[in-house]
């Protein structure tokens, strides 16, 4: 499944700017993103306001950056999320376009046995801007979950890092905690 991801570095869009009749969501990225603090790591602005997720075939919504992804939901069902982390994936360099969506393909595979997220999605860039190569959105049930199923076992966040380390280019990703809010459903 295709759709459209449109970038909003500076605000948040607004319901009547968008004039598709396609189904329409809004990720909005929230004001405390403290939870990324819960296991050490740094917690730091992401450069980003908003994501609005479109119909490719809907007129793009105005923002600054658009591609169009190829969908691919690893596991769990649509729903709203308590916590929704959004993450724009930039790979490493050397590593070319063909070689990143197989290793970030297979990299599902490790985050289902390692992460205990509601719902995990792919969004590999198919089309758009240099610079950015997917977005990955992590869902989880609750903010309890979060805290005590981001990982599931005792050397997860290890294996995890150890995986993303071979196709990612962690200082140039991006990642927030975000609000969803359905603009058409």
């Amino acid at each position: 499944m295709h759709r459209r991801f449109t970038l909003y570095r500076d605000r948040v869009p607004t319901p009547d700017e968008f004039s598709g009749t396609g189904p329409a969501t809004v990720d909005a990225v929230l004001a405390d993103q403290s939870l990324f603090g819960i296991r050490g790591g740094p917690v730091a602005e992401p450069g980003w306001a908003a994501i609005a997720w479109t119909d490719p075939d809907d007129p793009s919504p105005e923002g600054d950056g658009s591609w169009l992804v190829d969908t691919f939901i690893a596991w769990g069902e649509p729903g709203r999320a308590a916590v929704k982390q959004v993450s724009l994936v930039v790979r490493l360099e050397g590593l070319d376009a063909e070689g990143f969506a197989d290793r970030y393909r297979r990299h599902a595979a490790v985050a289902e046995a390692h992460h205990g997220m509601a719902r995990y999605v792919q969004n590999p860039v198919v089309d758009g801007p240099h610079g950015l190569d997917a977005v990955s959105e992590l869902s989880f049930e609750s903010e309890r979950s979060w805290v005590d199923d981001f990982y599931l076992l005792a050397d997860s966040a290890e294996v995890v890092r150890k995986d993303v380390r071979g196709f990612i280019d962690l200082r140039a990703t991006s990642s927030a905690l975000v609000a969803e809010k359905v603009v058409r459903p």
